[in-house]
């Protein structure tokens, strides 16, 4: 229903294969990635190239899944053991699916997460994998949430790319399709009423500055979200307001769509149509366990520009 999945030819894969291997001979830093991406974005296949714009004019799909890339030297390391300390060398891999983010948008880091990264590991920890709702965790779910729905301006697009995925956890997307809600429960959900607090992983950043916003927006047809399944409350409680999030949060479970990743293929989300979610499984902490790289884009960045400053590339702070 959301998804689009695409496979591309054997030409393309070769080419991604010769553009892998030479990134991974000399792996750049994130900055000196960023630099090269209107290069590298030339380098990519004009397949893939094709598919991602077609799906950013798309009316019809809200994710995107490549399947099979070539993972080149990142087939052979492990899952990092921690996230955060793990070595930011960006390598073929990941380069190519920041370079496809690139023709959608500008991609971004936050200062505040995983130390400013431009691409987060998206792998259990055994500190946090007792913890529900964040990226880290394993033994519990990440609930159903637009990708930083606390802030007004949430990012565009979320891109996921799978290194490994031995359990098979499925990465959940669910959106609103048109005639979903009524026209009641549109209204009381436009409403610039709503405050999304942040997940654990955001507990450095100031909740006093956040600000109430709608929850949904846009045309009826093809309405906007911005949605955190546990953390949204109507900042002037009404029956209203807590009857219409009752009813999005059960439109929102029903339209609930799986995408399997394996390795070598990577998940774009339109994040301002779709929210997403991860199951709980069981990771061993041996470095075979599940392993995403996530990163951000703004398809207009200027929507931040005030709190966006150049760190060889843009960190918002």
């Amino acid at each position: 229903m959301f998804t689009h999945e695409v496979r591309l030819s054997a030409h393309s894969h070769q080419a991604l294969h010769s553009l892998v291997d030479e990134i991974d001979a000399a792996p750049p830093t994130e900055d000196a990635l960023y630099a090269a991406m209107p290069a590298l974005v030339t380098r990519l296949p004009a397949e893939l190239v094709e598919k991602v714009l077609a799906f950013r004019e798309s009316r019809t799909h809200d994710a995107l899944v490549v399947r099979g890339l070539p993972l080149g030297a990142m087939a052979s390391m492990p899952t990092p053991p921690d996230a955060y300390t793990a070595s930011r060398a960006v390598h073929g891999f990941a380069a190519v699916g920041i370079a496809a983010l690139g023709l959608l948008g500008t991609p971004f880091a936050y200062r505040g997460q995983q130390n400013g990264r431009l691409v987060n590991n998206i792998s259990p920890m055994s500190t946090t994998a007792g913890m529900s709702d964040v990226g880290t965790g394993s033994h519990l779910p990440f609930d159903l949430h637009s990708e930083d729905a606390f802030m007004l301006n949430p990012p565009s697009f979320l891109q996921l790319s799978c290194v490994r995925n031995p359990l098979r956890v499925p990465t959940t997307v669910s959106g609103l399709c048109s005639g979903d809600l009524d026209a009641g429960i549109l209204g009381e959900l436009r409403k610039p009423e709503y405050l999304v607090r942040t997940n654990p992983a955001q507990t450095g950043w100031d909740e006093e500055r956040l600000r109430p916003g709608p929850v949904v927006w846009g045309h009826h047809d093809r309405p906007l979200l911005r949605y955190n399944s546990k953390r949204t409350a109507s900042t002037t409680p009404s029956p209203g307001a807590a009857a219409a999030l009752d009813v999005l949060r059960k439109v929102l479970t029903r339209n609930a769509e799986d995408a399997y990743l394996s390795s070598g293929d990577f998940l774009v989300v339109n994040n301002y149509r779709l929210c997403h979610a991860r199951r709980s499984f069981n990771a061993r902490f041996d470095g075979s366990d599940r392993w995403l790289l996530r990163t951000v884009a703004y398809r207009d960045p200027y929507v931040v520009e005030e709190g966006m400053r150049y760190d060889g590339y843009p960190v918002l702070s």
